[in-house]
């Protein structure tokens, strides 16, 4: 069955975002679905390439207004969301959409789109090499690191809940590589 939309879904810091690059950089069919979001800007980001970055206000205004396909508040104070209108804008030029999202807004994708999704969750080999990954990124607090750490152990009793799971040790790229040449070989060509 020929798939619409592939999602990678994780912990945060566990590689969601290069698996994507990867897909995007070698297959011309998909397109990168951007997410909307009430946290603030890390350095280097762009509101309307890496984010839809809102105020609180604005975003409970897409709430109240239908606009969102799935939302969550992933921490505290800090939602994410996919709107409508990235599917939209996606389809329009005739490509397939791209996921980086949170572990419980990949299920809600999945629950929409059924069939057409195929969602992967993406893992690091360890606690340790997550926790070193989150603290080398240098753009959240030690409190926003502790509530990451602990959502870890949460997000990791969905992962039987994904249609497949990939677990992105580093230094191993080319088998990382080789893991989305499969998924996009037998899923979407």
């Amino acid at each position: 069955m020929n798939k619409d939309i592939i999602v990678f879904a994780g912990p945060s810091g566990s590689g969601k975002s290069t698996l994507c690059h990867l897909l995007l950089n070698n297959y011309r069919q998909f397109e990168f679905s951007i997410s909307a979001t009430t946290r603030g800007m890390r350095l280097g980001e762009v509101n309307g390439k890496d984010y839809y970055f809102f105020t609180q206000d604005e975003f409970q205004k897409h709430i109240d207004d239908e606009n969102f396909i799935e939302w969550e508040e992933v921490y505290p104070g800090k939602f994410y969301g996919t709107l409508k209108t990235e599917i939209d804008r996606i389809t329009n030029d005739d490509k397939k959409a791209v996921f980086d999202i949170d572990v419980l807004g990949a299920l809600s994708i999945k629950k929409v789109f059924g069939n057409k999704a195929h969602i992967v969750f993406v893992k690091p080999e360890s606690i340790e090499v997550l926790k070193e990954r989150l603290k080398d990124r240098r753009s959240e607090s030690e409190q926003d690191l502790a509530i990451r750490i602990d959502r870890f152990e949460k997000e990791l009793s969905y992962e039987d809940s994904f249609d497949e799971v990939i677990i992105n040790k580093t230094g191993e790229l080319e088998m990382v590589k080789g893991s989305i040449d499969r998924i996009v070989d037998i899923y979407f060509l």
